[in-house]
């Protein structure tokens, strides 16, 4: 195992341990607990507890239908974003973490999560997407994580976010309609699909992604990634869009 990856992980907040179960899950794609243990020369117990902070933390997520446990590092500029401190080091070595990433069979990949963490880690992804497509409600997500929808509006005004341009299908409902303007205004696409009203799920696009998530009484968010997937689903986003109705 690249003992520098360890080192720039540890400056950002990583125990070594942490960092080598992390770098480990990257290697793989996708593990179990032998797996991981094989690659990093951990013990499996501690393993399981390593995992169970950095599943809390939004940096790990555990893949459900498996008869073996089995889980998933997110990118690793997922962690980028996540991180306040000084990231200088680890910018220098996002290139190897994203390589290691890649190494997986050409199937699609499932993650979920159920954490607030981890929800608005993946959140935070799709909002850094240059086009991404939504199927959404503003009251419903906001309702989970309050102020939540202010903060992204606030953060698509800043200079590193005024290329994202994305397009938003919301309810036909009253409460909507003041983010929905407030979208509008930063260059964004938003209409309304009456069919929307009630729904609890949100689903979004995002370069070779799709997240499905529900926003219940437990919330949770899955995540395909699968250009197959994506490129299917894409013409049925847009058949949606053409029917829902502008803001007036």
């Amino acid at each position: 195992m690249d003992k520098d990856l360890v080192v720039v992980l540890s400056s950002v907040g990583f125990t070594n341990k942490e960092a080598q179960v992390y770098i480990a899950l990257l290697s793989l794609g996708a593990g179990t607990v032998q797996q991981i243990a094989t690659l990093s020369g951990l013990k499996r117990p501690i393993i399981y507890v390593l995992l169970e902070g950095l599943i809390q933390r939004g940096y790990v997520s555990e893949i459900p239908g498996k008869k073996i446990r089995a889980f998933q590092a997110m990118e690793a500029a997922t962690v980028l974003r996540r991180l306040q401190a000084d990231v200088t080091n680890f910018i220098q070595y996002l290139p190897i973490f994203k390589t290691l990433g890649n190494r997986g069979e050409s199937r699609p990949k499932i993650s979920y999560h159920d954490t607030k963490e981890g929800i608005l880690n993946v959140y935070e992804e799709i909002n850094h997407d240059s086009n991404p497509f939504f199927v959404t409600s503003y009251v419903r997500l906001n309702a989970h994580f309050p102020g939540i929808i202010n903060r992204w509006i606030k953060a698509h005004k800043k200079d590193f976010q005024k290329k994202i341009r994305g397009t938003h299908i919301v309810p036909d409902d009253e409460g909507e309609l003041p983010y929905a303007r407030d979208y509008l205004k930063l260059n964004q696409q938003v209409r309304i699909w009456p069919a929307l009203r009630g729904a609890r799920m949100d689903f979004s696009l995002y370069g070779d992604k799709l997240a499905i998530s529900s926003l219940g009484e437990k919330p949770f968010v899955v995540v395909v990634k699968s250009v197959d997937v994506v490129s299917a689903l894409r013409p049925m986003f847009e058949v949606v869009w053409e029917d829902a109705e502008d803001i007036k």
